[in-house]
């Protein structure tokens, strides 16, 4: 009876993870369109079932094996379609040599019928096999028979080539930090290489800090080739930033779950009216932008779970498979840092959960992790800090959860095509009354002075629009979204000279205004037109086609 409680009972990652779930349900409240939630919800659905019934019927030695097999064996079905069939796939050529392997393989294989063909992107197909490596090394490194070590390390290495022809460098280096660590756990050597890492990562974080720019890093020898293009790139630190304002915008709720990123991102962090980027190229801010605060929480909580209960294994004969479900999912939490394959196409939820049942069906038999219980401190203390930050950071609560709800509210008149002008008309006041309760709660509040200037500019109530703009940027001077829609207030305003040193540094700005000045003049707003055009020329004097422009408009409005 006491094995069978163990078995069936609960565990230090049940919780977190039904919490998780969840957050996923109540991100459908949040979405502008509901319809692009589905695919996430039953990913994550069909996750959290399959962690369930992998934990409680894996509890024995051999089930657990047969369904890690099982699990790699999907890995190394995917490996051997997707080498074979690469050079038919059509990728972009990152790696000259990798490309013409690819080629080579394929002059001896043919392409799959037209009818059947799927061409994985090559990111996904990193991010699924990641976890599952680890995984397949374990298994090959205890099993007994020569005939299946033989037949695992071919599927290990077929594993190995497909990671390396997905030319995806954020899972390379997912997989060589994640295999130093377990070197290191064998090996003494490899322990002064994990630390002399550790030491590293330490001093380049003070680094940055003294420079107060991470562009620093690329100042740095063999780390600017290293972290440089998974980290560093403008596009990319731009594009963290952006997704951070959306956070701090709907920090209770987040945007809603599945594809709502990109409209989002373009309309309310980098005023544009076409996407720009479908996600955030960063799974723990994918995790919170999605499924928000409770989310966020969840996923801390999991992790702090599942590393917290790692002491209560006893070492024996099956450490090796333990510890390839928790580095697996480590190796998927690192290239998670550069990329949310998870939310791009949900079928890379798979491994995640599949290594997460693997690691707490081994918690659910072992008789040591039952005496020393579920490793609940730990988890609870990573928690509780979480939680102290974020009342601290979102105090006033009320006002937060107000301007959240405008968020909310704004984004569902403004984004989805199939409504009426009387239907927006009606949401955009909701918005604005949410934004005017938030303000008289905290004045200060960013987020609900920056969106109310927003909603005022495109109501054509441009002087109004600038005096909650300014308030919005002296409470967040480094908002590059104020700045933005601060300098486009002003210029419709007329006042070129404060909106320079704001607009000066914003991307294809030119471009932008040009585009602003054709469409004023289009809606019969000929003095903004004109104010966009000097603008534009104030920023970049040559072009003479657009002071013909100006030229022409300022005739016809002449009195």
């Amino acid at each position: 009876m006491q094995s069978r409680n163990r078995t069936f009972g609960l565990n230090a990652l049940d919780f977190p993870l039904a919490l998780f779930l969840l957050s996923a349900v109540l991100g459908l409240w949040p979405a502008y369109d509901r319809s692009l939630c589905w695919p996430t919800l039953i990913a994550l659905v069909a996750g959290f079932l399959l962690y369930g019934m992998i934990s409680r019927l894996a509890t024995s030695h051999r089930w657990w094996r047969a369904i890690a097999t099982l699990i790699v064996l999907a890995g190394v079905l995917l490996s051997l379609y997707f080498v074979t069939q690469y050079a038919h796939f059509g990728y972009v050529e990152k790696v000259g040599a990798i490309s013409r392997l690819g080629a080579l393989i394929g002059r001896f294989v043919p392409p799959v019928p037209p009818a059947v063909l799927w061409i994985p992107a090559d990111n996904s197909v990193a991010a699924f096999l990641e976890g599952g490596l680890f995984l397949a090394v374990a298994l090959v490194s205890t099993e007994k028979r020569w005939a299946w070590r033989i037949g695992g390390s071919i599927g290990v290495c077929l594993i190995a080539l497909a990671l390396l022809m997905s030319m995806t460098r954020g899972a390379w280096l997912a997989v060589l930090v994640t295999s130093v660590l377990w070197l290191a756990i064998h090996w003494r050597p490899a322990r002064v290489v994990t630390i002399a890492g550790a030491v590293l990562m330490v001093g380049l974080v003070i680094y940055i800090i003294a420079r107060h720019d991470i562009m620093a890093l690329a100042d740095v020898p063999v780390v600017n080739r290293i972290l440089a293009p998974l980290f560093i790139q403008q596009g990319r630190l731009d594009m963290y930033r952006n997704s951070v304002y959306l956070i701090q915008d709907f920090a209770v709720t987040g945007i809603g779950l599945g594809e709502q990123f990109a409209w989002v991102l373009s309309r309310y962090a980098l005023l544009l009216r076409h996407v720009y980027i479908a996600h955030s190229n960063n799974l723990y801010l994918e995790v919170w932008l999605e499924q928000g605060l409770l989310g966020g929480m969840a996923w801390l909580w999991m992790m702090a779970a599942l590393y917290g209960t790692i002491r209560t294994v006893a070492k024996s004969g099956t450490d090796l498979l333990y510890q390839s479900t928790w580095l697996g999912l480590t190796a998927i939490f690192v290239h998670g840092l550069s990329d949310a394959r998870q939310y791009v196409d949900p079928w890379c939820w798979l491994p995640f959960f599949a290594l997460l049942g693997l690691n707490a069906a081994i918690l659910l038999r072992r008789a040591r992790a039952a005496d020393r219980g579920p490793g609940w401190v730990f988890p609870a203390v990573a928690v509780g800090l979480f939680l102290v930050v974020m009342v601290v950071s979102l105090h006033p609560l009320r006002a937060t959860w107000y301007a959240n709800r405008g968020c909310v509210v704004q984004a569902r008149g403004d984004l989805p095509a199939s409504l009426t002008d009387g239907q927006r008309d009606e949401l955009r006041q909701q918005a604005a009354a949410l934004y005017r309760r938030a303000i008289q709660i905290a004045p200060q509040n960013r987020t609900a002075r920056q969106r109310l200037g927003i909603m005022l500019v495109d109501e054509g109530r441009f002087d109004e629009a600038v005096e909650h703009l300014e308030i919005a940027w002296r409470a967040d001077p480094h908002n590059t979204t104020t700045h933005k829609a601060l300098g486009l207030a002003y210029v419709w305003v007329g006042e070129l000279e404060r909106a320079r040193p704001l607009l000066q540094d914003v991307p294809d700005i030119v471009y932008e205004l040009n585009i602003w000045a054709r469409w004023r003049a289009d809606q019969q707003q000929t003095q903004q037109a004109v104010n966009a055009y000097r603008m534009s020329l104030f920023l970049d004097p040559d072009q003479p086609g657009v002071q013909d422009q100006l030229d022409q408009l300022e005739e016809a409005s002449a009195p």
